[in-house]
């Protein structure tokens, strides 16, 4: 009789034992099946041209916040405003076979175009080109890519110059400052001074100056245009961040006289523009930039059909405009603009 009990005493150790293995077991399964449920997750690789500035960290911190809701990995990598390091870059993570989706804001277009368009598109990535156009397209998606954002086109800086033209009738002499001479954005605003200046031969340019887009080399080129330019009427600036340096060389030389026009529209802007320092800024959409990139990858791998051009000057957060002025500007505010 004892040795019963002793053996049905082991039976049960062993049963419980049992049920706790196949318990183990079954929570390693799950664990492992929901490894493989993320694996599945889209891979995406986002390279901004950098990241040392407010609208490149809001553009950023934004497609991160996107991707995590649509339940991709997301990579960034910051290109420095440096075309060849973005050019390694990207060739190494098309060498990585690991990506489905690029979104690319590139530093250079015509740099990265032929491993864009040939090495990504041929593996089968899906690209979307956000800000600055590849290849030389205007206002259109590169072949083999899925869409174009962006809100900078030539068309752009023309009605900036008709405004500025308009708004000062008797003529004079306009400086242009611009960023990087490799980025779109510089180029487009060349082009526009190269259709608009010919026409308007009672404006005298003045550049346009390459910059890195920062405040200080801005005050820098801004306080030599002003010592050899005692009749200068108007600086237009192409980036808010470097604007603010602008303002401050003018204010330092003490030329109030000078009427500043602004693109980016950022906090600093709106603000400069009801204190006066500034005329007018163009407002930038870094968070709807990158979420209509991204929303392109995402469309496409749904079957939906991807616009070749989305257009921020006419996104629907807008007032009917993206000129702020100390008129209108309240109507932006009224939108929650800026959004950096």
């Amino acid at each position: 009789m004892k040795k019963l009990k002793a053996l049905l005493t082991v039976a049960f150790i062993f049963l419980l034992a049992a049920c706790g293995n196949s318990n183990e077991s079954s929570n390693k399964a799950e664990a492992t099946n929901n490894v493989a449920t993320s694996d599945t997750a889209k891979r995406v690789a986002f390279f901004s041209a950098g990241a040392s500035n407010n609208y490149l960290q809001t553009g950023i911190e934004h497609a991160e916040k996107v991707a995590e809701e649509f339940g991709w990995k997301l990579d960034v990598y910051d290109g420095k405003f440096d075309p060849l390091a973005q050019l390694n870059q990207v060739q190494n993570a098309i060498a990585q076979n690991k990506y489905d989706g690029f979104v690319v804001e590139a530093v250079d277009g015509n740099q990265i175009c032929k491993v864009i368009t040939e090495d990504a598109v041929k593996k089968g990535i899906a690209v979307s080109a956000i800000n600055i156009e590849l290849c030389g397209e205007q206002d259109s998606a590169a072949e083999g890519t899925l869409t174009f954002v962006g809100g900078q086109g030539i068309n752009v800086y023309q009605d900036i110059l008709h405004q500025i033209f308009e708004d000062n009738p008797d003529g004079g002499k306009i400086a242009v400052i611009g960023g990087p001479a490799t980025g779109t954005p510089y180029l487009n605003m060349k082009a526009a001074l190269d259709i608009e200046m010919p026409k308007n031969t009672n404006w005298e340019l003045i550049g346009p100056f390459s910059t890195d887009y920062t405040a200080n080399e801005a005050f820098q080129v801004a306080q030599n245009v002003l010592q050899s330019n005692s009749d200068l009427d108007v600086i237009f600036s192409n980036y808010s961040g470097m604007t603010s340096g602008v303002v401050e060389a003018k204010k330092a030389a003490k030329r109030d006289s000078v009427k500043i026009y602004d693109f980016g529209g950022d906090k600093w802007a709106f603000n400069a523009v009801e204190k006066g320092d500034i005329q007018q800024t163009v407002i930038m959409l870094p968070k709807e930039e990158i979420q209509r990139g991204l929303e392109a990858l995402r469309n496409h791998w749904e079957g939906q059909e991807v616009p070749e051009f989305y257009d921020l000057t006419k996104e629907e957060i807008l007032p009917g405009s993206p000129y702020v002025n100390l008129d209108n500007i309240q109507e932006f505010k009224d939108k929650g603009l800026p959004e950096y």
